[in-house]
């Protein structure tokens, strides 16, 4: 893992040494172990990058890098697990190495393959390539977007960077907050595909590459999961799944430096350390609260206990919580839900303290394998509802004599009941008439393309979450938070090949009789004793409600009341109110949108207005 950055003049060169090193050097905490800059197309472009080492320790890993001629150059973001095999083929295509890192297989695969590279690479990745033979531009991000990357033309060039922070330390960007993403998140808890937080600023989603040419820019998407059933019998099923399991886990593995596991104690943290401690010796890490609620410890220690790993445990309770959330308005350069950073900052905090660099997460097992209890409303026939309807439905599908129902009309209304925070009307209490007229939309409309007919409605709500919640909310949680820390975050579930299986199961198997997650539970007992597969998951979210005393409260509401938002005409002046209606709808809504509210003013403080996330934060 490191940070990227890069900027194409689009005619005369038009930027100096002095602001290109100090843009670069807003990543240095996702590369704090080197930098390099490189100048090419006689000052016209410039690549920088930060180093976090990993593989290939040695000088002869360190970038940006080139091919033997220097024509072809890279800076990259991530690891590529098959980086042996390709390299072996390129290789006996003819290409010569002078290092053992991933990156410098990229660069011969762009030279031998071209814009097709992409198919052949398996792992996280955001690079820029720029060739000096053809002067173009090519940007990727991996299949599911584990690894970001942001770009913008503005002032004559075109920058792009693993973090916006990079493209507002230039003076030329200017620091406007974009409505429609703005919006978003506070229908979300986060700002979704393609758009950022900034006006003028772009991410580049999940699955997609862009090119430039000439002054010309081309976005497209090269890979998006996709149902694709296949006939396979149960035990052909859980036997596939344990192989491609193993050997992700297996490949990502690999490193010149010690590997962890951020271990919450539920199965699919488990089954990671079950795994690999086959082969290495492994370090795990657990974040838990005094609210036994939200605790997993317990069952984390369990756990590490039964396969010897050097486990070690933080607590993050209510003094801790108005500095991290001054650290997620740091480090995560847009706003964002602050429930499930929270305990992340502090676990890959505990990681690095332990000098652990490397660490694999459990992510995307809920999503690729039906873990969520979301999902039996997606299964159960709509006029089954309330507790007799539930039970009578739990009755059915444990029986066979129910299959998976079909998408119907209030189906997306319905995921965003479960995954939304606040509706456009919700909104209306919160944000001012005059910035509402600036957006675009509606908050549904970024959901719109995953709901559409032809497929259970189960599965609908599986590949939402999958392009979705995954890619903008968890994936984005872990990345700033890990390497806030200078700590990789690995994620074995979402190799690509392990994807693509999952996706291949038949629903009766991978969703047996209404049982979540119930072809991985199958596939772990190999590794897993019973008592580590019962159903016991919290996952690593936070006790909001219990911290927000009258205390917090009262600092939030100062904050918010003399902040930058309600100056800018963002939020309403009688904001309280709108939270006060919501209160009385839903008591918990209302208290996950003050947080929200609080960590907007947080970001706009820090990033709109450019002042300092530190300090000022006594009760």
């Amino acid at each position: 893992m490191c940070g990227i950055l890069g900027v194409v003049s689009t005619d005369r060169p038009n930027i100096d040494q002095q602001l290109f090193d100090r843009m670069l050097d807003t990543l240095r905490h996702r590369g704090p172990d080197g930098r390099g800059v490189t100048i090419l197309d006689n000052g016209r472009v410039w690549f920088g990058h930060r180093r976090l080492a990993i593989i290939d320790l040695s000088p002869a890993g360190a970038q940006p890098m080139c091919n033997e001629d220097g024509t072809v150059w890279i800076t990259f973001n991530g690891e590529i697990y098959n980086y042996r095999l390709l390299r072996a083929e390129l290789s006996q295509l003819g290409h010569r190495f002078r290092s053992e890192s991933d990156t410098e297989v990229i660069v011969h695969a762009w030279e031998a393959w071209g814009k097709e590279c992409v198919h052949r690479l398996r792992g996280i990745f955001a690079f820029g390539i720029w060739d000096e033979h053809t002067k173009e531009l090519f940007l990727a991000r991996d299949h599911v977007g584990v690894k970001p990357l942001y770009y913008s033309q503005y002032a004559g060039r075109f920058t792009f960077a693993s973090q916006p922070r990079a493209i507002l330390e230039d003076g030329a960007f200017p620091r406007e907050i974009d409505a429609t993403g703005f919006r978003d998140y506070f229908a979300f808890g986060y700002v979704p595909r393609e758009r950022s937080a900034f006006a003028g600023m772009r991410k580049l989603p999940a699955g997609h590459w862009l090119h430039l040419k000439a002054g010309r820019t081309e976005v497209r998407e090269y890979w998006h999961p996709e149902y694709r059933p296949a006939r396979l019998g149960a035990v052909e099923a859980v036997t596939e799944v344990q192989g491609r399991l193993v050997q992700a886990i297996d490949s990502q593995l690999v490193s010149d430096v010690p590997v962890g596991c951020f271990l919450s104690g539920g199965i699919d943290s488990s089954l990671l350390v079950a795994v690999a401690r086959r082969t290495i010796e492994l370090r795990t890490f657990t974040v838990g609260f005094d609210e036994s609620s939200s605790d997993e410890r317990v069952h984390a220690q369990e756990v590490a206990t039964r396969f010897a790993t050097e486990h070690h445990e933080q607590l993050l309770g209510r003094p801790r919580v108005q500095a991290v959330l001054y650290e997620i308005a740091e480090y995560y350069d847009e706003p964002f839900d602050p429930n499930g950073p929270m305990p992340f900052m502090e676990v890959a905090r505990l990681a690095r303290r332990h000098e652990t660099v490397v660490a694999l997460g459990g992510d995307g097992a809920d999503e690729l394998f039906l873990g969520y209890l979301r999902y039996d409303d997606f299964d159960r026939p709509l006029r089954w509802s309330g507790r007799f309807g539930r039970r009578l439905w739990y009755w059915a599908r444990g029986n066979g004599l129910l299959g998976a129902r079909a998408l119907s009309d209030g189906d997306m209304e319905r995921y965003f009941r479960y995954e939304g925070a606040c509706t456009d009307q919700e909104q209306a209490g919160l944000l001012t008439a005059e910035f509402r007229k600036q957006v675009e939309g509606n908050a549904l409309d970024t959901l719109r393309p995953y709901f559409q007919s032809g497929q259970p409605a189960l599965l609908t709500a599986q590949l939402a979450d999958i392009s979705h919640y995954l890619v903008d909310h968890i994936l984005c949680k872990v990345d700033r938070a890990a390497m806030a820390h200078g700590v990789e975050a690995r994620v074995p579930f979402l190799d690509i090949d392990l994807i693509q299986t999952a996706l291949s199961l038949p629903i009766e198997l991978n969703y047996a009789r209404g049982e979540r997650k119930s072809l991985l539970k199958r596939a772990a007992r190999a590794f897993l004793g019973p008592e580590i597969l019962t159903p016991r998951k919290k996952g690593f979210s936070s006790p909001l409600a219990s911290w927000l005393d009258a205390d917090l409260r009262a600092w939030g509401n100062r904050l918010i009341n003399d902040g930058v938002l309600v100056g800018r005409g963002v939020v309403r002046p009688d904001w309280e109110n709108g939270l006060l209606v919501r209160a009385r709808a839903n008591a918990w809504a209302s208290i996950r949108t003050w947080w929200l509210l609080v960590e907007a003013e947080l970001w706009g403080r820090r990033w709109i207005e450019g002042g300092q996330a530190w300090g000022g934060h006594d009760v």
